[in-house]
């Protein structure tokens, strides 16, 4: 081969470099990696997965207009698997016809009877259904609107924030116990105590809060440079806060929404123990405790246990919450 031949002769291609991808971490990966970094954050997830076990019953072939609490969705549930025994269902003393009232924990009651003989376990099981749907319902009213107001307020700001702050103003300036009972009063198409009205009312009362911590982030993602660009190529203002606005929102959204379930469950049981008379008869950690309160020097158990279940559900949501808040939030991650 002669020297011109060599120099035409193309020089051997490197051997390619296989360029590795990490592969993505697997769910039981993720979970007991979120459980060391975020003790605290998993047993708020578990308390509140039990809390949402409690309410858990088979699903009927029953469909009508949602209500509450056993028909949420629209469909009829069951009673709740875990609920040992009738909510009014009475115990006696073997071998009498007197109530058994007051005993303490056994196996067969596990948290006792109360004074007209009633299971406390299962009272307290099916007020887990009554607390946990009507705050998922009052958080669902109060963030939605919570985050229109919000969303539209921060974004256009100017006479529209102001008009929008001020009459959120009055509304947050009455205390929210006052602020619940009197609209339930004068609450229309109602003729007595309702569950949905008070869902309703729990979300009227929430949302100040909830468009106010909105508005606060909308504030600052307005001013950021992708907003900008939108508006620079001819985005709409509708389109600019539903497309680059509001997801970029979400993760706040979230975090608002957990952590405001515990806060109705607690304005939920101070309202039947403040004013029972407000909502319907029927097994509520409120009304239990407003029901056991004037016994608690004799027989502290069934008072001990329905405050014990709204202080679980309270911690339970705000740790979640916390967690959530750190695993979403960016700059908390970093």
């Amino acid at each position: 081969m002669s020297i011109l031949e060599e120099q035409a002769t193309p020089a051997p291609l490197p051997a390619a470099v296989e360029v590795g991808i990490p592969s993505r971490a697997g769910w039981r990966r993720t979970v007991f990696r979120f459980i060391r970094r975020k003790p605290l954050g998993a047993l708020g997830f578990a308390m509140v997965g039990f809390l949402f076990l409690l309410t858990v019953g088979t699903p009927k072939l029953s469909f009508g207009i949602p209500d509450l609490p056993n028909r949420p969705f629209g469909f009829e549930l069951d009673s709740p698997w875990l609920q040992r025994y009738g909510v009014e269902q009475k115990f006696y003393n073997p071998g009498t016809t007197r109530l058994a009232q007051f005993d303490s924990p056994t196996s067969d009651h596990w948290m006792g009877t109360d004074k007209a003989g009633r299971d406390v376990w299962s009272r307290i099981v099916n007020g887990a259904r009554r607390s946990m749907f009507m705050a998922v319902w009052a958080l669902t009213i109060a963030t939605f609107f919570g985050t229109v107001i919000g969303v539209v307020s921060g974004y256009f700001g100017k006479w529209f924030d102001t008009i929008a702050q001020r009459l959120m103003d009055s509304l947050q300036s009455f205390p929210p116990l006052i602020a619940l009972i009197l609209i339930m009063t004068i609450a229309p198409f109602t003729t007595g105590p309702n569950l949905i009205i008070a869902a309703f009312a729990l979300g009227i009362v929430g949302i100040p809060t909830i468009q106010r911590i909105v508005r606060s982030v909308v504030l600052s993602t307005r001013e950021q440079q992708f907003v900008e660009a939108a508006r620079v190529i001819g985005a709409t203002d509708l389109r600019t806060m539903g497309y680059y606005i509001l997801p970029n929102i979400m993760a706040s959204i979230i975090v608002v929404f957990s952590t405001g379930l515990g806060v109705v469950i607690l304005a939920e049981a101070a309202l039947g123990f403040v004013a029972p008379d407000k909502l319907p008869e029927g097994a509520s950690w409120g009304l239990m405790l407003n029901e056991y309160y004037n016994y608690m020097v004799d027989h502290p158990f069934p008072a001990l246990f329905s405050a014990g279940a709204i202080t679980f559900a309270v911690l339970g949501f705000n740790l979640a919450g916390d967690a959530l808040r750190d695993v979403l939030d960016p700059r908390l991650r970093l």
